[in-house]
């Protein structure tokens, strides 16, 4: 059937509604599709929303490095900058305060 699976989200009561303004074109397109795949327009519509949105949300949850990214990224960890006076100050501050157990 085209690869297509019902939204898990289809399982929850039904109640709230959402109104979408659109064209013919994309109103024939969207017969169309629920018409191949043998379902209702809302069950087509619900199962691509929550498609679309799980996809959205999963590319925005991560960072994808490009190569020349990757090597300045690389780069700057294996040669840490030099400690600013104020970042000398602050650590020898905190030997000054704090006792190891050592």
């Amino acid at each position: 059937m085209l690869n297509f699976q019902v939204s898990e989200l289809d399982a929850e009561k039904q109640t709230r509604t959402t109104q979408v303004r659109h064209g013919d074109s994309l109103g024939d397109l969207i017969s169309r599709a629920a018409t191949a795949l043998a379902v209702d327009k809302s069950v087509f519509l619900r199962a691509a929303i929550a498609k679309e949105a799980e996809r959205v949300l999963e590319a925005g949850s991560r960072h994808v490095l490009t190569a020349e990214d990757a090597a300045q990224f690389a780069a700057v960890l294996d040669t840490p900058p030099e400690p600013t006076p104020r970042a000398l100050a602050a650590a020898k501050a905190y030997r000054g305060r704090v006792v190891h157990a050592d």
